[in-house]
């Protein structure tokens, strides 16, 4: 069962027009916590972005434009109910080079039966056209949206997505950040695979990395982010077990907030060769059984909702082929991804060439 040892949350956050942020506070960002009931699974920063719109009417003016630019809205939303939420929109018009539409409101969401109804306490459209330029304050009635919520897979892990209709924008939202699941299923030993009584052979033990592999100390806990981006790895092999780490920077290319995440897990390892492919290279199954496992998540570019919230794992156990070369023949190790995954096996078989194998590029 996890385990979270910190939280930084908000419900608030103002983002500037083109998806920044500016200085400024949100309509009612000194109105005291609402108090309500919202699914603690659904509560969380919820995104939605495009490139590229073409033609678009702002439903509440009624304006239609191209839009160039796209739009990006966020939802984001306390378990409590406090919510905030923002709709962006640029492009252009035949009678102006430039219009925009920013749309922002906060207040108290309900979840129920499949429906979203925003509640607004506040609510204000700010617009930049040829003409009627300004702020303006909007009516205060409730906001219904049908949703229809579904799993969402990202390149790395599993998230959900809500896609709205029935309200002023159909929206197809994004969870950036979902609670890891407390009790997450344990794939049984797959038929086809051979279990080994031999720990780490000597031959593999100690470091192997791709990238950096600092960015986690399992000795003390500590952490660091790697700068830039994507996926840093390391696997350790010590007599009878292992440690191994993957740390992934920007795991969303959607949406203003950007998401980063370290997990480490250290558990028993047994192996067993079942061929050998050449003189230099052995293959077989390993069973990795993790006996600590930690994830690590950080927000940033995400205005208040910044910050890190630290989860300690169920660990569980994974079913990989390996492959190993020796030093006479260009030494390398794989890790191979052909057997039924668990939650966390990411930190395994994440590859963005598609390929079942992932390997390290050398020795620590």
């Amino acid at each position: 069962m996890y385990r979270k040892t910190a939280l930084v949350v908000t419900a608030v956050l103002l983002v500037a027009c083109g998806g920044g942020e500016s200085g400024g506070n949100p309509p009612g960002g000194n109105n005291p916590p609402a108090t309500g009931n919202f699914p603690v699974e659904l509560a969380g920063v919820w995104q939605d972005t495009l490139t590229s719109g073409g033609n678009f009417k702002n439903p509440i003016t009624g304006i239609e434009f191209n839009m160039t630019q796209g739009y990006s809205a966020q939802f984001k939303v306390r378990s409590n109910g406090e919510f905030y939420f923002a709709h962006y929109s640029q492009g252009v018009s035949p009678n102006c080079s430039l219009v925009s539409f920013f749309d922002q409101m906060v207040g108290l969401a309900e979840w129920s039966n499949n429906q979203l109804v925003l509640r607004p306490r506040e609510r204000r459209l700010d617009v930049q056209n040829c003409a009627n330029s300004g702020s303006f304050n909007q009516p205060l009635t409730p906001v219904v949206f049908e949703a229809v919520l579904s799993e969402y897979e990202t390149d790395l892990d599993a998230s959900l997505q809500m896609e709205l209709s029935g309200g002023p924008y159909p929206l197809k939202f994004k969870l950036l950040n979902p609670t890891p699941p407390a009790d997450p299923a344990q794939p049984p030993q797959p038929p086809e695979f051979q279990l080994g009584t031999s720990g780490p052979y000597q031959e593999m033990l100690g470091l192997w990395g791709y990238r950096e592999t600092n960015f986690y100390n399992p000795q003390t806990g500590a952490y660091q982010f790697p700068d830039c981006c994507g996926e840093y790895r390391f696997l350790r092999f010590v007599e009878g077990g292992y440690e191994m780490g993957l740390a992934f920077v920007r795991t969303n290319f959607d949406g203003v907030c950007k998401r980063d995440l370290i997990y480490f897990e250290r558990g028993n390892a047994l192996f067993k060769i079942t061929n050998q492919r050449d003189e230099f290279t052995y293959q077989g199954d390993v069973r990795l059984e993790a006996t600590q496992a930690r994830l690590i998540v950080r927000l940033r570019e995400c205005g208040t909702s910044d910050g890190v919230e630290e989860y300690t794992l169920k660990p569980l156990t994974g079913y990989y082929r390996w492959s190993y070369t020796l030093p006479a023949g260009r030494e390398d190790l794989m890790l191979g991804c052909f057997y039924p995954r668990h939650v966390w096996s990411y930190a395994v078989c994440y590859n963005h060439t598609g390929s079942p194998w992932s390997g390290a590029e050398g020795r620590g």
